[in-house]
């Protein structure tokens, strides 16, 4: 180590837009009833929900990962805009807002909202709690979130059902900002509550019952909510369940109905037999070495694009990910606008051809830092064999487990570590994708390529045509592939085992995207 000194498959548009994930292809079984069908719910139902990670506070501008929280938050928060099930795959749509508008210079997007939303306190949802919100978001000390709306440079109220959103750039991207966890929508009269993190104040389907930080949390339907077909259940209980084996036994023996199925898990969670189904979304959360360019090593591309060659993606499917893992040496996925068919380079495991690339550079006696977090599985496993096929090409790896926090710390720091091996998750489109695994310090603290911003730049244009947005997200991905912005591994899918009496779970909108489960829509039959 040394240290010198959404998927978009349209364009923007008023209504609607389709997002990551219109490709791809799911598997099921069993399970007759885990499609849509509200009709079959039962009113009283209690939706009993298994999830590999725990609870934690309920703010949703202070959470340490909007992703993680999004499946505990979605409940109790309604946003401007959401994702939904399209046509052709996921799709942005409205949520508390009917439609949007961008203004001719693409910076500025104005939204109308609908005129029968309430808090839970019984506030109504107009344009100054919109505004409200959005500033407590950019402003709050200690906000995580702030950094999503980087882009925004005022917010305007002209009356109580407009909400006119100024940036400083284009900003294609800000009304699939606004569909997530950093969009979520707090009453005004609660803003200012030292105990937002576990007294929530939304305008969800939902009201909070009880919340154990670290265990369970459990939800109540809110009467009068404007959307009746998002509150099937009478209650939601989602429990954390660390160890796999624990969260496949709460299924089977009537603990939970719907449990969150990690890579590990598959044997298990696809064969519970009779009277249980098994979901496959597609693949989605990819295994990456994400490289800081602040390194002089890590800082040369033709060093990163040795240690892709080095890597063994099928072995590593095979040994360690039950064959769940679709290797994928390229910075899309399958199924991701800017996912390239003909990639400028195609990194096959070819070790020999490492140790070749790493010759003709003059690269010997090279030495690298990496980090994953500790505890986590199957991340631990993937280091330990990435490790291994590094320094069969000459490559010592100095490997820690560090606590996920720590270890974020440490490495957005950008003077200490080369590399940390880590899940990454796609954003709700291609464009945030990008924007957040290239330019967000914790994933990539360092320089970047000549080219890539200027490129990255250019998608953000409202007025590009879908055909337009589409060839300059494969320009975008097509820089990081060549360029080796990651080691690149393979993509795992979001996976569900559940009774056959849920309806909804092969229908969640945002687990088409991420792995997270989405339980708006999700019930349990009569």
């Amino acid at each position: 180590m040394r240290f010198p000194g959404v998927k978009i498959c349209g364009a923007a548009v008023v209504l609607a837009l389709a997002v990551t994930g219109c490709g791809g292809q799911s598997a099921a079984s069993n399970g007759e009833l885990a499609t849509l069908d509200a009709s079959a719910a039962n009113p009283s139902g209690h939706l009993r929900v298994g999830y590999f990670l725990p609870p934690r506070p309920v703010d949703p501008y202070t959470v340490p990962s909007t992703v993680a929280a999004f499946p505990y938050l979605t409940p109790l928060y309604d946003r401007l805009t959401q994702i939904v099930n399209g046509e052709n795959g996921s799709e942005l749509a409205p949520m508390v807002a009917t439609g949007w508008e961008f203004g001719p210079d693409g910076r500025s997007l104005t939204f109308k909202l609908r005129d029968d939303v309430t808090f839970s306190d019984g506030t109504v949802l107009d344009s100054a709690a919109v505004k409200a919100c959005l500033e407590r978001a950019r402003s709050l000390p200690g906000s995580t979130v702030a950094s999503y709306f980087s882009m925004v440079s005022d917010i305007e109220t002209p009356d109580a059902s407009t909400v006119t959103i100024r940036t400083n750039r284009p900003a294609s991207d800000l009304p699939y900002v606004l569909s997530g966890v950093e969009g979520m929508l707090i009453s005004p009269k609660a803003v200012g509550n030292p105990d937002l993190d576990v007294r929530p104040v939304g305008s969800g389907p939902y009201v909070l019952d009880t919340l154990r930080v670290g265990d369970s949390v459990s939800y109540v339907r809110r009467d009068g909510y404007w959307d009746p077909s998002a509150q099937l259940p009478e209650r939601i209980t989602i429990t954390g369940f660390a160890d796999g084996n624990a969260r496949m036994n709460a299924l089977r023996s009537g603990q939970i109905d719907l449990a969150y199925a990690m890579p590990g898990d598959y044997t298990q969670a696809s064969n519970l037999g009779r009277g249980f189904g098994f979901y496959s979304y597609p693949p989605s959360t990819a295994y990456v070495v994400n490289v800081n360019t602040n390194s002089a090593d890590m800082a040369r591309p033709e060093i990163r694009q040795a240690m892709n060659f080095a890597i063994d993606r099928d072995g590593i499917n095979k040994s360690i990910l039950h064959g769940q893992c679709t290797p994928n040496p390229q910075a899309a996925t399958p199924g991701q606008v800017g996912f390239l068919e003909d990639p400028p380079i195609r990194y096959d495991f070819d070790p020999e051809r490492a140790r070749q690339i790493l010759a003709t550079a003059g690269v010997t006696n090279l030495e690298i830092d990496m980090m994953s977090p500790a505890r986590v599985s199957p991340v631990v496993e993937i280091a330990t064999a990435v490790r291994s096929q590094l320094e069969n090409v000459g490559i010592k790896v100095n490997y820690q487990e560090v606590d996920q926090a720590e270890m974020n710390t440490r490495f957005t720091q950008g003077d200490a570590y080369d590399a940390v091996l880590n899940g990454r998750v796609p954003r709700a489109s291609s464009l945030q994708s990008f924007q957040y695994w290239y330019r967000s310090p914790a994933l990539f603290p360092g320089p970047r390529p000549a080219g890539f911003d200027e490129t990255l730049d250019r998608a953000f244009d409202p007025a590009l045509t879908a055909d337009q947005q589409t060839l300059a997200l494969e320009d975008v991905a097509s820089i990081a592939t060549e360029q080796a912005m990651n080691v690149f591994i393979c993509a795992t899918p979001t996976q569900f085992a559940y009774s056959d009496k849920v309806i909804g779970a092969t229908d969640m909108a945002m687990s088409h995207i991420q792995g997270v489960p989405d339980l708006r829509h999700v019930g349990i039959a009569k």
